[in-house]
This record gives C-alpha cells, sequence and structure tokens, in this order.
C-alpha cells in the first residue's frame, strides 16, 4: 500500500476563514482521530501560553525550543487578543509531559487519512476508541505496521496498587512531585526523602507510575517501540544495529580471534538471531545499561572480591549485578562462574551472546517480548518478574529503538507492536505537578494495601511456594502487621499440622494459610532464602548443607532447594555459596 501523508501548511486554513470567527478553534480531519503538527524549524520557543508575552518555558534554568521533525499532538488552537492563532500541544520534555503552545505560522499540520478497512481491524481487535483514534493517525504514515491488542484482563487499579510496592517503581531526577512519600519512602520527621537505590532512586508516586502504566500516553512513532516484538525480526540488519552504537564505545570493531575483528553491531545481531532476540533491543539495553562510555562491566579489569581475584570476565547487560555499592562485581563473579547461558563470559561476544540467551530464556520466551512487558509484567501476573525498576526504563528504550529504525530507513516495515489494554481504565492519566506531603494525622499506608497479602507484603508465589518475607520475623509480627493493615484478613502458620507459637520466627517449610473475609483458604509452603535447615534463621548449619550439595555428598530436599536459590541464582553454585559466606561474615546480604 502506497504511503499517503496529508500534511497541510497551515495558511491553507484561510479557506476555511468563518471557522475562525470563535475565539477556541480546533481543527480535525476526523472527529475521532487527534491531529498532530510538525515545527519547521529548530528556534522556535516553547511558551506556556498563546502570546509572545508569555513566559517561555525553562526546565533546569535553561529555556526550551521545540524539536524538528517532532510531530506534536494538538490539544486544541486558541486565537488570542492580536488574532494570532495558537496551538497547545502536547510537549513530552525528559519523559514529563507539558502543555505548551506554538504559533501557527511556525508548523504544519498532519491529518488522518479515513481507511475503513483498518478501521474495521482495529475494531475486531478490540481496541477502544482512545486507542484507535492514535493507532488511525500512525496507520496513515506507516501503513505496514500492525497493531496487536493484548487485553490483560487486570483492573487499571490492581496495577497500580501492584507496582506501588516500595521499591518496585524507581525514579531519578529532581522533580520532587513524582516522587512517593509512603511509608519507606518519605521520613516524615526529617522531611527528607529516602533513596531506596544508590543516592538518587527514589519510589516513584502512584500517579506517576499510572502515567508510564497507561499505553494511551505512548501511542506515536516513537515512544509506540516499547511495545514493539522483541523476537528476532529479519528487517533488524547489522547496520541499523549500528545506529544504536555509533558514538558510544561500542561503534567499532572487537578482537575475536588472533587476526580476527567482528564489529559490535554484527556481534548483537548473531547473538540476537541465535537466541531469536531483536539485535536492536540488545544493543539498546545494553547501552542503556552501560552508557556512551562502558563501564567496569564492559573492559574486563582486574579486581578483589571475596579473596578472590578476577579479570577478563564481561557482563554487558548486567545480568545479576544487583543493587549496592559492588553491583558490578557481582554481575562479574556471574560472568566468571561456568554453568548455564556459556558461561563463564570471559569475551566480549560470549558476554553478547549468552547475555542475549539469558534474557530470552528469562523474559522473551515466557511472554515478556516487548519493554513494556519487560517493565510491567502484566502478561503472567508474576508482578516481581520485572527487569528493571526504573519506571520510565521501557519509555527510555523505546527512543534508541525508534532512532535506530529511523536511521536506518526501516521505519516503512512490517513492524508488530502488542499493545495491552486494562480493564476499567481511567478517561486520562498525567504526571503530577505537585508534592502531597502526608498530614501527621493521616493513614499514609491504608491506601495501598488490598487485602490480598501476597501483593501487599511483596512475596514471590512459586507454585504454592511463598518467598520474599523478611528475615528473623514472628508470627506475632506478622499478626501485628496485618492489624496495622486494617483488611479483614487472617492468617495461621503451621508446622507438622500444628500452629506455630507467637513468638516463633517464620521459617522455611512452614504451612500460611491466608483466610479471607468470606472464610475462604488459600494454603502455601514458606520459603525464607537462606534458611535450608528451617529453623528461621540463616546459619553455618545452611553453610554446611549448602556446602555438602556442592560436593555431592547431599541431596536437596524440594523446600532445602527453594531455600537454597537466592539473590537470582538458580542451581547450586559456587556464586551462591560464596553469597552465603559472605553473609555469615557480616558484609553480605541475601535477597529475600
Amino acid at each position: 500500500m502506497k504511503k499517503k501523508i496529508f500534511v497541510r501548511i497551515l495558511l491553507v486554513l484561510v479557506i476555511f476563514g468563518q471557522l475562525l470567527t470563535s475565539n477556541i478553534f480546533c481543527v480535525f480531519a476526523d472527529e475521532e482521530s487527534p491531529l498532530y503538527l510538525e515545527v519547521l524549524q529548530d528556534d522556535v520557543r516553547v511558551r506556556i501560553g498563546p502570546s509572545t508575552s508569555y513566559d517561555i518555558l525553562q526546565i533546569d534554568g535553561e529555556y526550551q525550543y521545540y524539536e524538528e521533525k517532532v510531530k506534536y499532538e494538538v490539544i486544541t488552537s486558541q486565537k488570542n487578543d492580536n488574532d494570532e492563532l495558537w496551538y497547545q500541544v502536547k510537549n513530552i520534555i525528559g519523559g514529563i509531559q507539558y502543555d505548551t503552545w506554538v504559533r501557527s505560522d511556525f508548523i504544519l499540520l498532519h491529518y488522518y487519512e479515513k481507511d475503513e478497512e483498518f478501521e474495521n481491524y482495529l475494531a475486531e481487535q478490540g481496541f477502544p476508541d482512545e486507542y484507535q483514534q492514535y493507532l488511525k493517525y500512525l496507520h496513515t504514515i506507516y501503513p505496514n505496521w500492525i497493531f496487536k491488542a493484548y487485553h490483560t484482563g487486570i483492573e487499571f487499579s490492581e496495577m497500580i496498587e501492584v507496582e506501588s510496592v516500595l521499591g518496585r517503581n524507581l525514579i531519578d531526577g529532581n522533580n520532587l512531585a513524582l516522587r512517593s512519600t509512603q511509608e519507606g519512602a518519605y521520613d516524615k520527621k526529617t522531611g527528607q526523602f529516602i533513596a531506596l537505590d544508590g543516592y538518587n532512586w527514589y519510589q516513584a508516586n502512584s500517579e506517576t507510575i499510572a502515567y508510564y502504566l497507561d499505553p494511551r500516553n505512548f501511542l506515536n512513532e516513537e515512544d509506540i517501540f516499547q511495545f514493539s516484538k522483541l523476537s528476532f525480526n529479519e528487517n533488524e540488519k547489522a547496520e541499523i544495529v549500528q545506529n544504536v552504537l555509533n558514538g558510544t564505545f561500542m561503534s567499532g570493531n572487537v578482537q575475536v580471534g588472533e587476526d580476527e575483528y567482528k564489529s559490535y553491531s554484527q556481534i548483537f545481531y548473531d547473538g540476537g538471531q541465535n537466541a531469536n532476540v531483536s539485535p536492536i533491543y540488545l544493543a539498546a539495553l545494553a547501552r542503556q545499561e552501560q552508557g556512551v562510555e562502558g563501564s567496569a562491566s564492559t573492559d574486563g579489569r582486574e579486581f578483589e572480591y571475596d579473596g578472590k581475584i578476577y579479570k577478563g570476565y564481561y557482563n554487558f547487560f548486567n545480568i545479576h549485578a544487583y543493587s549496592g555499592a559492588d553491583n558490578w562485581k557481582y554481575g562479574l563473579v556471574y560472568a566468571a562462574t561456568e554453568g548455564s547461558y556459556e558461561r563463564p563470559w570471559d569475551s566480549i561476544e560470549k558476554s553478547i551472546r549468552g547475555g542475549a540467551l539469558w534474557i530470552a530464556d528469562g523474559y522473551i520466551n515466557d511472554g515478556q517480548d516487548t519493554m513494556y512487558y519487560q517493565k510491567f509484567n502484566c502478561v503472567n501476573k508474576q508482578y516481581w518478574h520485572q527487569y528493571m525498576t526504573n519506571v520510565r526504563a521501557a519509555y527510555l528504550e523505546s527512543s534508541m529503538i525508534y532512532s535506530a529504525y529511523k536511521k536506518g530507513n526501516a521505519l516503512d516495515s512490517s513492524l508488530t507492536f502488542t499493545i495491552p489494554i486494562y480493564d476499567n481504565m481511567p478517561e486520562k492519566t498525567a504526571l503530577p505537578t505537585e508534592i502531597k506531603y502526608p498530614t501527621d494525622d493521616e493513614d499514609n499506608n491504608r491506601d495501598h494495601y488490598t487485602g490480598d497479602l501476597i501483593v501487599d507484603w511483596d512475596l514471590r508465589n512459586e507454585d504454592g511456594y511463598l518467598s520474599g518475607f523478611e528475615l528473623g520475623k514472628t508470627y506475632q509480627d506478622l499478626k501485628n502487621k496485618i492489624e496495622l493493615m486494617q483488611v479483614e484478613t487472617t492468617i495461621q502458620i503451621l508446622k507438622n499440622e500444628v500452629e506455630i507459637n507467637d513468638e516463633d520466627l517464620i521459617a522455611s517449610g512452614q504451612t500460611l494459610k491466608i483466610i479471607d473475609k468470606e472464610g475462604n483458604e488459600s494454603i502455601y509452603t514458606m520459603i525464607i532464602k537462606g534458611d535450608l535447615n528451617g529453623d528461621g534463621i540463616i546459619g553455618t548449619s545452611d553453610y554446611l548443607i549448602y556446602r555438602k550439595t556442592l560436593l555431592g555428598i547431599y541431596e536437596l530436599n524440594n523446600i532445602e532447594k527453594r531455600a537454597s536459590l537466592f539473590n537470582g541464582e538458580t542451581e547450586i553454585t559456587t556464586v551462591g555459596y560464596l553469597y552465603l559466606r559472605k553473609y555469615l561474615l557480616g558484609n553480605g546480604e541475601i535477597e529475600q
């Protein structure tokens, strides 16, 4: 189908002069479709109102200008007292939406061309009207793009609740309005926000999470790439991958043999093809993780960890690089350990190839085959199984994917986008602009509890085995927590079918009964990571069990095995042994 883009210079609208007599004026070729405009030059100032008498938008002290070749969605248009026509548009800067104004003589308008067959297709897919208006416009520009609806069957409010669990969605930057003031994220006594990762990552509030969760905010030609399928696409040639890598430490070649060199772009292409993963996505992910100049995870440097010297190992996707000051070391220790995904990763090529297999196995093959699904796991409802904590991660990475296709002249390809739809979505979502500080008498937690203890306590349910409990807590501690939550849910904890004492520690192998307000019971086996022997603590006896298992002189039962897989390990390894040893020495953690 021949691409048809109806672009009209605004001056043509004089033929509709009779429509301009009112103060408010908005032109749409189709009432159900949005109008977009493009600014014609790169020095047009961003105004906060429809006149040059209004201020220029400033962010961090810098004046803002419209970008060329970016299509801005029109909100409305207005004639001012000087009879000038101005357009108000959605202007996304740094991941934040601003409603700004631009004068008509600096722009081109973009219209939707009606396509009845395509509109019938959207209806068959079950896209709501508010989705269709954006997709119809995109179809006008890129008729080869394929849009598929994914009906999650999940209430939008439920997703907000589970994604608002402390530590699940973080945000950086200085915009305090985007941060949460829930317990653990904000200290009411000191008036300070609490960094949850490093020095500048804070819990995002529910309004911020809702904005980035809502697909309707990103159905434009650039941001929609967070919904693009991440399986291998034969249209993604190595030369297109190169566009992602230009300007970074990965722009050139790598020595892969004594006299053999290969470009990074070819390595990503080969690794993606082997793992059935988009090589453009892999390149964008590596760039996001390692930055423009690279890091300790990509230069093969020598370092010491737990008394052992490591050198010549690589981890381009920061796999197992858990949060903390030495997170890169954790990732490289994993890379150095013999095991799955072609480890040890003692070359750049092996790191990219093996990492691609890990990503495919852990996410894409599990249904999380878009950047959005890896950030917001609405596919299998394992909300904890999410690749990134940065609430903006999918949005930020999508721009690199789009840019690569654009520079490679591949935007006209047959690309597939799978877009989630939630039940009972709000009319709209927007980023907050004001900080909502808690009051002294405000119950700041109540709104964050649903009564579903697995969700509210951020537990992980794997085939009836629950993990994620806080180490060292007693039965009474859990009862007290439920009372504070003010929900109509109760629990019982049993060992060998007998209820334990209130002061007993929760431990691996105990049975947890969750009883809802109707009296319905759900029964689970509790797992405390590192507590192999079921006494509720992580001690030398657990260390000895782990060691004997490594030596092949002890066989773990099912509960012991699940308790032994901590810090992301999927099997008994020397890395897990080192984690356990470091914990017992007082200078490490076991993640629950």
